[in-house]
């Protein structure tokens, strides 16, 4: 029900958002990918198109938002979307801000993955990682407390992951099957998750407590090796986040502990990521910002590449007019067996466009690991935004 509502509202806010709305904004990208590696019979290089629309109205003390999507592929049908990331109303209730409808939310702290963010699914096909979310329907509740932030959420129906196909990118070259769940309910089953946020001097803190389904499938080949089966598992877990905020120094965790079902039984996990972002600010006299970033993942879940990983990066930020920036990781795992580098450029060209580069490639000495299934998924994309 929540689902129908919510993308009822979202093209109702399409159709009527020029009467109503006290803020509308939109980007319209254009995007080409290259893959130099790719295999034969695969996608070489892809074109996409995506318009954003964000509008909101306010009357008296309650909001409508809507923030919706339409994408485009030339080839890859897994890409291909319309989808209202964020349809919500939100309104003040019994001391609560309550929220109905589509809606985004973003848990953690670290840089290179984060292991307790489980409220939205991943539009994996997008490519285009933590930005990449589909929008929960949801009833969600905040409250502002003396001791911190509490969030309650129910979340109706549950949002499969996306795939591309598998002649595109990234992909592992067989198609994905319908999916199976460990609840009998489906992706109709409910979930539930809590959290509380606070502060404690320099530290910013929190823990949640999630029940329903998990967001990433475990995937298996079927007998004859056609096609990946996903598994949704049904997780119940427990998070905390946790990071200090120096001058200069930037200390972060967040872990996710719990169980989750899986085809032969309920197994006990942990996930985790730590480290720390140290900043150079204006160095060599420029206006510079120069953040190096160290980072240690442990996942212990079969969907996992890894059970742990190393990650170096670093982050400059120049200060300037055109907002220009720049992200370099690399991580590598614990037997040296696969490697990932990725790198984020962006630019703002003049007050209504803006350039983004990204590339990431994959290294593997095993073919049959995670990563040696994605060696011809190496991919550099340009994106041309244009904001109006």
């Amino acid at each position: 029900m929540i689902t129908y509502c919510a993308r009822s509202f979202a093209i109702f806010i399409l159709l009527v958002q020029p009467a109503f709305a006290s803020k509308v904004n939109g980007t319209l990208s254009s995007r080409l990918d290259f893959y130099p590696d790719h295999s034969k019979g695969t996608a070489s290089e892809g074109r996409s198109a995506e318009v954003k629309i964000d509008a909101f109205h306010d009357f008296d003390e309650s909001r409508i938002v809507g923030e919706l999507i339409f994408r485009w592929d030339e080839k890859d049908s897994g890409r291909r979307i319309t989808e209202a990331r964020q349809a919500y109303f939100r309104s003040p209730f019994a001391g609560f801000d309550v929220f109905f409808g589509n809606r985004q939310e973003f848990w953690g702290k670290a840089e290179s993955k984060n292991v307790v963010d489980v409220i939205n699914q991943s539009d994996a096909a997008a490519n285009e990682g933590k930005s990449g979310k589909l929008g929960a329907p949801s009833i969600s509740a905040e409250r502002y407390l003396d001791i911190g932030d509490l969030q309650l959420w129910y979340i109706s129906n549950f949002r499969e992951k996306t795939f591309n196909d598998s002649d595109a990118h990234p992909s592992n070259g067989v198609l994905v099957s319908s999916a199976q769940y460990a609840r009998k309910d489906g992706k109709d089953a409910d979930d539930f998750a809590v959290r509380l946020s606070s502060f404690a001097g320099d530290w910013d803190l929190a823990g949640s407590i999630f029940y329903g389904t998990a967001r990433d499938p475990i995937l298996s080949l079927n007998s004859n090796g056609s096609a990946l089966n996903p598994y949704y598992a049904l997780q119940k877990s427990i998070g905390f986040e946790a990071q200090y905020t120096g001058n200069v120094t930037l200390i972060k965790w967040e872990s996710l502990h719990g169980t989750q079902s899986s085809l032969i039984g309920t197994h006990d996990f942990t996930a985790a990521v730590t480290g720390f972002e140290y900043t150079y600010y204006g160095p060599f006299e420029t206006t510079w910002d120069i953040g190096l970033i160290g980072e240690i993942q442990h996942d212990d879940r079969p969907q996992a590449a890894a059970n742990q990983f190393g990650v170096a990066g670093i982050r400059l930020i120049f200060n300037d007019i055109a907002d220009s920036n720049f992200l370099f990781l690399a991580s590598v795992d614990r037997k040296k067996d696969q490697s990932f580098v990725s790198l984020e450029a962006s630019r703002r060209v003049n007050d209504v466009t803006s350039v983004k580069l990204t590339s990431q490639f994959y290294n593997a000495r095993t073919a049959t690991s995670a990563f040696g299934q994605l060696s011809d998924d190496d991919a550099i994309t340009l994106t041309l935004n244009m904001f109006f």
